[in-house]
């Protein structure tokens, strides 16, 4: 779970700079970037927590998911002012790529249940 979590703090790191990016670009609408910077919160808030039972995990799932909704709510925005300019419908699909990596990655890995007798060990 530790990989999934610096994953996730290093995809919100991403999100906050590019929504910083977005909020000094004039043709960004104000929506955007505020779905943007809620997108980057649903993973700041999952990432420093450690997730070793299954509902901890599936926390992290949810997390994942918000974060995936809410830069499909920030493209729409975009999307609607985006007459001439491209790259911040990249720069979202690119989070939103990711985002839907991690989707997969903490769903596959949601009912892993830790052994304590070894470390490192989850049993599925």
């Amino acid at each position: 779970m530790g990989r999934v979590r610096l994953t996730a703090a290093m995809l919100a790191l991403l999100t906050v700079l590019i929504a910083i990016l977005f909020w000094f670009l004039p043709d960004i609408s104000l929506e955007t970037v505020l779905c943007t910077a809620v997108a980057a919160g649903c993973l700041i808030v999952i990432a420093p927590f450690e997730a070793r039972d299954p509902p901890a995990r599936k926390r992290v799932l949810a997390g994942c998911v918000a974060f995936v909704a809410m830069i499909g709510l920030a493209a729409g925005f975009a999307f609607q002012g985006a007459a001439e300019r491209t790259a911040p419908l990249g720069a979202l699909a690119a989070l939103g790529l990711g985002g839907v990596i991690l989707v997969l990655w903490s769903f596959g890995i949601r009912n892993r249940v830790s052994r304590p007798q070894w470390r490192d060990y989850y049993d599925r």
